[in-house]
């Protein structure tokens, strides 16, 4: 089964050291029939984006940039 958004958003807030809940973005997006979650969070001048696996939690992809770039 699924993870809920509350665990994807768990999983990759804890890759982000004090970042928060107002900061995380998600969407459920379906890519290859693979069910996957694509989002970011905004936090002490980054940019981070993601894209995570619904049913593993696996991260699959993860950048960083700075927002003033």
């Amino acid at each position: 089964t699924a993870k809920t958004e509350q665990e994807i958003r768990d999983i990759a807030l804890a890759k982000v050291p004090g970042a928060t809940s107002q900061e995380i973005r998600l969407s459920l997006d379906q890519d290859d029939g693979k069910l996957l979650y694509e989002g970011k969070i905004v936090h002490d001048g980054m940019e981070y984006e993601f894209e995570i696996d619904a049913y593993s939690g696996a991260i699959l992809e993860w950048e960083a940039d700075s927002v003033f770039d």
